[in-house]
């Protein structure tokens, strides 16, 4: 059996990465020939990641269709093209029984192929307002899987599953997991800016962070591009303060190793909040304007109606209101508790990766 994966991000990366480490085991289990797994994207995003379950990269030329002005949206769409003739003729030469695909403008070439040469496609979607790539793939999907029930009227009643988000097995939490926070000296704050690196909120955090550390532990991932200046002006920033040890910055940090430690989330409205609410951390949220990702914002928003998480628009971010939201949080054992068992509501996400993964292989086996 081949199949291959598709999506661009690492928001649509990992989960990708998910499905297919949960796939593996299941054909383990089963007695059932390993399938050769390839990844069609942009770039590679995760070397590693991609060695260590054995899925050989091919490259497809995209272009990126922005919901804002610019210039580059015109050369992207002769890119779009362009990449959609090469990913036919790739697809072609693989000819997989499958095309699981996340979404991103990465993603388009693979599906319209996939669609072109009538391959079967599974398609997820981690937002609550799909993106048009998935809405486009979710026309003709044998099957679509969604986080969000919010994202059920945009696909087909008849082959959309609420199935949560696909996680890998090292970021799930143990099985009945209960976070307890009661009266702790020292709470520990985990900033996520992405691999790519938040700068509005990288310098939000910055403004406060003496005085965050005069109560709280600081662990934050700051984006690679960004680790050398804010390494640079935090150590300058924090030069004689008491607690300067207490802040651990680095440009990318491996989330299993965090998840388990550390008391609150401030992050951008990705898929991340999934994996947070899973460990039931309560969030602070600054998403992206809506006139730039309307994802974002409506998915800050969803997991504020659910309880387990604080939204700041980016347009008010400001010292003390930043410091506010922090402190309601995590200074108020009852709003900590309430915040945290919200989390629970995103329980599904525990086998998210191993449903999708049988259906991929269901689909896969009858179409081979």
């Amino acid at each position: 059996m081949k199949i291959v994966i598709t999506g661009a991000g690492g928001g649509h990366f990992y989960p990708l990465i998910a499905v297919i480490e949960s796939i593996r085991t299941q054909t383990f289990i089963q007695k059932i020939i390993q399938p050769e797994v390839f990844f069609f994207s942009d770039k590679p995003y995760d070397e590693k990641a991609l060695f260590d379950e054995q899925i050989k990269f091919i490259q497809i030329p995209a272009g990126k269709l922005r919901v804002y002005p610019s210039l580059e949206t015109v050369t992207d769409i002769f890119k779009t093209f362009y990449g959609c003739i090469v990913a036919i003729l790739k697809l072609y030469s693989v000819y997989p029984d499958v095309v699981f695909a996340k979404g991103g403008y990465a993603s388009f070439p693979t599906l319209f192929a996939a669609k072109f040469l009538s391959i079967p496609v599974v398609v997820h979607e981690s937002d609550t307002v799909p993106g048009r790539t998935t809405k486009f793939g979710g026309k003709f999907a044998s099957r679509v899987a969604i986080s969000y029930p919010e994202a059920a009227p945009f696909f087909p009643s008849n082959t959309t599953a609420l199935t949560g988000q696909p996680i890998r097995s090292a970021l799930i939490p143990p099985e009945n997991f209960n976070r307890v926070f009661e009266n702790k000296e020292r709470p520990v704050i985990m900033v996520l800016c992405g691999a790519q690196g938040s700068k509005r909120i990288n310098e939000a955090v910055m403004q406060i962070l003496p005085e965050l550390l005069d109560k709280y532990d600081i662990v934050h991932q700051v984006g690679v591009n960004n680790l050398e200046e804010v390494k640079k002006i935090t150590t300058e920033m924090l030069k004689g303060h008491q607690f300067k040890n207490h802040y651990y910055v680095d440009g990318f940090i491996d989330m299993s190793l965090f998840y388990p430690k550390v008391d609150m989330v401030i992050t951008r409205g990705s898929s991340s909040m999934l994996e947070a609410a899973l460990w039931q951390l309560p969030m602070l949220v600054i998403p992206i304007p809506e006139t730039i990702s309307r994802d974002q914002h409506s998915n800050a928003y969803a997991m504020a109606s659910r309880g387990t998480a604080s939204v700041i628009e980016e347009d008010n971010i400001g010292k003390s209101i930043i410091f506010s939201e922090i402190s309601r949080i995590l200074d108020n054992n009852d709003n900590y508790k309430k915040m945290s068992e919200a989390g629970k509501k995103f329980d599904n996400g525990r086998n998210a990766a191993k449903i999708i993964g049988a259906e991929i292989l269901r689909i896969g086996m009858s179409h081979s």
